[in-house]
């Protein structure tokens, strides 16, 4: 194996010179190991590969060439310096990362100030005596946003807390800044060495929830509000329920006292039938003392008991039975029948019921006189009127050339309750 001293003289002058430099890294390493570590024998390594490099430099360059001496490892194979720094490197390499790692994980005021400031919160602590001895990234930013300055004592937060910048609205205790974000700020003591005057103080981004509670308040708001029509509408129901039931008994009265009329005028100016006659208004006025109020019958009883006051019913077309338009319709015939008697003096009644797509059309007309003006309805007209509008439908008088009364009535009409 070739000697050092046989290695052109590039190789000669390298060599030294990395073993000149590990030296100098590995003695960096053993003060920076040492400032940092308790241990000293933990930093040991690095002292004797500095004293070995050290030992390898001067053997093979502290030679006296005025008495003819040379370095005592001149003739040491050459392949034992290269060894040397390849060992030397890699344990380097490996001393540095670990110092990095512990580095990195060891507490310090750089390393605490560097989490600090990777927090998403605003944080800062002030000594007793109110300076503020540290302050993270978020806290500062937020103090330029409120005041225009950095946060040197408590009372610079307090009193930008009290009075912020115009840019910025201020809610109780949480504060919208200019770019939307909303921030709610704390203060509270906390126990450094015994001493429990030291303070902290927090701002958290309370945004989310802030306009949360926004939406919230507005929904309130609105159910606030439906609450109230519901109330209303449950007052003007309850005032419906009563004036049906005093529009249904006045229809009631009215078509059975008209019938009664009828009767008795008819008994009057006619004896045929006396018997039939006299029964029906026997069954009108015990009707009248019963508690029944609500209309109620079916076509076939107004055609019998036209037929006994004398007039004709005819029907083209049919209803559903015991339906709210059936209903409508009888009580409407009844009062046809009534007026057909009274005003028109005729003693037939036509009543014509088409269907189309989800109404009925119902068109009553007699053959007596035409009225000589407009229909002027009384009470059972208008009666009858409010049932049938009140059920979704509507109703049209017509007096030429004939009476006609035109009903139309939802198929599916329900009750206006």
């Amino acid at each position: 194996m070739s000697a050092f001293s046989s290695l052109p003289v590039f190789l000669q002058t390298l060599i030294p010179l990395l073993l000149f430099v590990e030296a100098v890294l590995e003695l960096g390493l053993f003060i920076y190991q040492l400032s940092h570590r308790s241990k000293l024998h933990d930093n040991l390594p690095s002292l004797v590969i500095f004293a070995f490099l050290l030992t390898l430099l001067f053997s093979v360059t502290q030679g006296d060439p005025f008495n003819g001496k040379d370095a005592f490892l001149l003739d040491a194979p050459w392949l034992i310096f290269i060894t040397v720094i390849f060992v030397v490197v890699v344990h380097f390499a490996f001393a540095m990362t670990r110092e990095y790692r512990r580095r990195k994980n060891m507490l310090s005021p750089f390393s605490i100030k560097d989490a600090t400031d990777k927090l998403p919160m605003g944080l800062c602590f002030a000594d007793p005596n109110g300076r503020i001895v540290l302050c993270n990234d978020r806290m500062r930013r937020l103090s330029f946003a409120l005041s225009g300055h950095e946060f040197q004592i408590t009372d610079d937060l307090e009193k930008a807390l009290e009075h912020p910048d115009k840019s910025i609205i201020a809610n109780g205790d949480c504060y919208i800044l200019p770019d939307k974000t909303v921030w709610q700020f704390r203060k509270q003591n906390i126990t450094v060495d015994n001493d429990e005057n030291w303070l902290q103080m927090t701002a958290h981004n309370v945004t989310e929830l802030y306009n949360g509670n926004v939406r919230q308040t507005a929904i309130n708001d609105e159910l606030k509000e439906v609450n109230r029509k519901l109330q209303k509408m449950y007052e003007r129901m309850a005032d419906d329920i009563k004036e049906k039931e005093i529009l249904d008994l006045k229809i009631h009265i009215h078509d059975t006292i008209g019938r009664s009329l009828l009767t008795i005028r008819d008994i009057m100016e006619s004896d045929e039938n006396t018997d039939k006659k006299l029964e029906a208004l026997q069954e009108a006025t015990a009707v009248l003392t019963s508690d029944r109020v609500t209309a109620s019958g079916t076509m076939e009883e107004v055609v019998q008991t036209a037929e006994i006051l004398g007039v004709t019913v005819m029907m083209d077309g049919c209803l559903p039975a015991d339906s709210l338009a059936e209903e409508l319709t009888v009580v409407a015939a009844k009062e046809c029948v009534t007026n057909c008697i009274r005003h028109a003096g005729g003693n037939e009644v036509y009543i014509s019921v088409n269907g189309r797509k989800d109404v009925f059309d119902i068109t009553i007309t007699n053959n007596g006189a035409a009225p000589s003006g407009p229909i002027k309805e009384g009470s059972g007209l208008s009666s009858i009127r409010h049932s049938i509008e009140s059920a979704g439908g509507e109703m049209h008088t017509v007096y030429k050339p004939r009476f006609e009364l035109l009903l139309i009535i939802p198929e599916d009409a329900s009750s206006f309750i």
